[in-house]
């Protein structure tokens, strides 16, 4: 979830109230608007038929960080899954490249 003006109405209006009556809120906890500051890695995973969190979401922060210029990130994309992962290739894809990222990344410091 990178942007909740994006997101499910129904959920996020109990929580951030309405964009258009509470923008500073929706601004403020979409980390899509913290892009610029992102520092190191990032390892995004996302299904194409996610029905919960749309992929444009995820195409979205790709296209903000390609903007930004940002290196050190990528994004895996699932074309069969859902919000939850059900294909064991997946997982095993997803564990895959989350192992590597921690091997790279934590026993360098």
């Amino acid at each position: 979830m990178t942007d909740w003006a994006h997101y499910n109405h129904g959920y996020t209006s109990n929580i951030l109230n309405e964009p258009f009556t509470d923008s500073i809120a929706y601004r403020r906890s979409s980390p899509i608007y913290y892009a610029e500051g992102l520092k190191g890695k990032l390892l995004m995973c996302h299904g194409m038929v996610d029905t919960n969190v749309h992929f444009q979401d995820i195409v979205r922060l790709s296209q903000r960080l390609i903007e930004l210029g940002k290196d050190g990130w990528e994004l895996a994309v699932y074309p069969v899954e859902d919000h939850g992962f059900t294909e064991p290739s997946s997982w095993t894809d997803e564990y895959k490249r989350i192992l590597k990222l921690f091997e790279n990344e934590l026993q360098r410091h």
